[in-house]
Order: structure tokens, then C-alpha cells, then sequence
């Protein structure tokens, strides 16, 4: 399991491309992205409580589909694909299948 505060950003595009490698479609790993958004009227009041009511940025908390979407759109337009840029980063085809066996059930 990942743990992070609120699902998005670093931790979101770690999951994105993990779930890519792993086979689900981009419309799945887009729509999973964007449940983080059910956790933003948490995520806000408890950086409210914490922060002593300094402005947070109008996307605080946000997790539009638009910018996986995007995120994903550039990854292929750069490297041809999420795989295609995974490899770039050295994880081969033995990696994909260990992660596989590991992480999808049936």
C-alpha cells in the first residue's frame, strides 16, 4: 500500500504508471486519479487546522481528471508510452512480471 496525504501529485503519478505497467487502461487509471477529489473538504479543513488559516491555492486538494489525463498524454507523446518510459528508467520485462504475480489476482 502507498501512503501519502492526500493520493495525487508524486504519490498519484507513481500509481498511475504502476498501474499502467500493469495493464489497466488509461480511461481506469484517469477515473482512479480522480477519486482523490472525494478526500479534498478533509484534506482542506485539516490544512486550515494546522496551518492557522494562511490562503491555501484555489487546486488545494484537487485531483482533476484533466491533469492525469495530461500527465499520461505527455509521457506518451515523449517516450511513446508509460512502458516505453519505465524502461528508460531500467525497469525490464522480468520487473513487470514479478510485479504482476504479485499485484493482480485471477
Amino acid at each position: 500500500m502507498v501512503h501519502c496525504s492526500s493520493g495525487k501529485d508524486r504519490t498519484g503519478i507513481a500509481v498511475a504508471i504502476l498501474l499502467a505497467l500493469l495493464g489497466v487502461s488509461e480511461a481506469d487509471i484517469v477515473a482512479d486519479y480522480h477519486l482523490t477529489e472525494l478526500a479534498t473538504p478533509e484534506l482542506v479543513a485539516d490544512w486550515r487546522a494546522a496551518n492557522l488559516g494562511r490562503d491555501l491555492w484555489p487546486g488545494y486538494g484537487h485531483a482533476p481528471e484533466g491533469a492525469m489525463t495530461g500527465f499520461l498524454g505527455h509521457l506518451a507523446a515523449t517516450h511513446g508510452s508509460v512502458p516505453a518510459y519505465a524502461a528508460a528508467l531500467g525497469v525490464d520485462e522480468d520487473l513487470v512480471a514479478a510485479l504482476r504475480r504479485q499485484l493482480l489476482v485471477g
